[in-house]
């Protein structure tokens, strides 16, 4: 009873954020909408995350650190103008020195989402990223990558990368997979677990 009121709690703070700052309504399984509405709630609820680290922020998620207030939230992008749209820690540098950045075991929860394929292009670049990942993610920690399924946005397809090996593929209960594929262009969540 109390799991199912705190995924509640949070599916409805969802609601509103995404309410007061979406001008425009969204369909229910468009990318966007599943991150903000299905996934973020319940990692929320099941993970209880405190450490934080989001990779790779454009101008329409200006409003996501609001998901996480209360909580250690670091984010990262590449392109210095995108700072703005980051939270208070936020570091601009490329996703592959991300060990320059923090220790071993630090985060409970990473997402990587648009940055596979726009911009983190070639495998070695890839497998450095993801192995700083993994390095600076918590045993049990849950990763989520945001990436377009298709040829031409897929530099490596995912079952080359060898640093992703290392994670266990999660299935992720309220979308009955670990490898979501969104309705709008192939975008797909893939969900996975630090050994």
């Amino acid at each position: 009873m109390k799991n199912l009121l705190k995924k509640l709690k949070f599916k409805i703070q969802a609601k509103l954020i995404t309410y007061k700052h979406v001008e425009y309504k969204r369909k229910k399984f468009e990318d966007r909408s599943v991150l903000e509405e299905i996934i973020f709630p319940n990692v929320l609820a099941e993970f209880d995350p405190q450490k934080i680290l989001d990779i790779g922020r454009e101008d329409y998620q200006y409003f996501y650190n609001e998901f996480f207030k209360g909580r250690e939230l670091w984010t990262l992008d590449i392109d210095p103008e995108r700072e703005e749209f980051g939270s208070k820690n936020h570091i601009t540098d490329n996703v592959s020195n991300l060990e320059n950045h923090f220790n071993k075991n630090t985060f409970d929860f990473i997402l990587m989402n648009g940055v596979f394929g726009w911009g983190l292009n070639k495998k070695d670049k890839v497998e450095s990223a993801l192995e700083a990942i993994y390095n600076i993610m918590r045993p049990e920690g849950l990763f989520i990558l945001g990436w377009n399924d298709v040829k031409e946005l897929t530099p490596v397809p995912l079952l080359d990368i060898k640093a992703l090996q290392k994670f266990k593929k999660y299935t992720f209960k309220p979308l009955k997979s670990s490898d979501f594929k969104c309705t709008n262009g192939e975008h797909t969540y893939s969900f996975f677990i630090k050994k």
